[in-house]
């Protein structure tokens, strides 16, 4: 049966995977290559998570530390070059 939280972990990974592959979410830069090798950095940062037999709810909080690391970059990149 189908509940509230259903799918939330995809959302989260799906951008975490474009964050990571280069893509601002404040517009104007990245490319599909990029999308693609952040998918495939979080698909086996993930598969590693679960092969090591970690809980469900500590893959969650580090995907969602990555998504906070790879937006802090993001934000450094930008001062870096402004």
């Amino acid at each position: 049966s189908p509940s509230a939280t259903t799918g939330v972990i995809g959302n989260i990974q799906a951008i975490t995977a474009v964050v990571i592959g280069g893509i601002s979410l404040f517009g104007g830069r990245g490319s599909i290559l990029g999308a693609f090798f952040g998918a495939l950095i979080v698909g086996v940062f993930e598969l590693g998570l679960r092969m090591a037999g970690a809980n469900p709810q500590w893959t969650f909080l580090l995907i969602g530390a990555l998504i906070i690391a790879a937006v802090a970059v993001d934000q450094w990149i930008r001062k870096v070059t402004a």
